[in-house]
């Protein structure tokens, strides 16, 4: 993010998060004792071949991936992510994934149910949490807690989106001349 003076300043590239995520996560370990950036890079890749079929912003949905830990588990905090430049979609899908202290799963899910970046990150981020190859490398009971957690969110999740896809179907169709997400008699 080096700008010359006098040059315009611009949103963060990708390399740009990749960077920031790397530092951010210097010297945290994941479950199977790797680096941790490792998981955020694996779910930002899984986003950019998924993404396609969902309908969001392909880069947004990468910059959302690979940030998608740093507000929850290192120092920096959503406003910093707001001063650096970051879009205020990337900034609310982080804000999305960031489970708050006391949360209940169901409210956390609910909030990443709302919006659609969040969605498609959070999905490759159980996946890569699910992973049975990663599994593999932990204890039985340890896997099998993981296997279990992560199929019952996985349920949660789908079925608050499909919720949520249900209200909107239900609102459109109470107002026949439905624009967006704004009835036309409420103009």
């Amino acid at each position: 993010m080096d700008r010359g003076p006098g040059e315009p300043s611009s949103e963060p590239s990708l390399e740009d998060a990749v960077e920031l995520a790397t530092r951010a996560h210097a010297g945290q370990l994941d479950k199977v004792g790797e680096q941790y950036i490792g998981h955020p890079l694996r779910v930002m890749r899984a986003v950019a071949d998924s993404v396609a079929e969902t309908g969001v912003d392909r880069v947004q949905a990468q910059l959302v991936a690979v940030l998608h830990d740093v507000v929850e588990d290192t120092d920096l905090a959503l406003e910093d992510l707001a001063s650096l430049g970051y879009p205020p979609e990337v900034v609310a899908a982080v804000d999305a994934l960031s489970h708050r202290p006391a949360e209940s799963v169901e409210d956390y899910l609910a909030r990443v149910a709302a919006n659609d970046l969040a969605i498609v990150v959070k999905r490759a981020d159980m996946a890569d949490n699910s992973d049975p190859a990663r599994l593999a490398r932990l204890p039985e009971d340890l896997a099998n807690h993981y296997v279990l957690r992560y199929a019952g969110r996985s349920r949660l999740l789908d079925d608050l989106v499909d919720e949520r896809e249900r209200n909107a179907r239900a609102a459109s169709d109470m107002c026949p001349r439905h624009v967006s997400t704004t009835c036309v008699h409420d103009m």
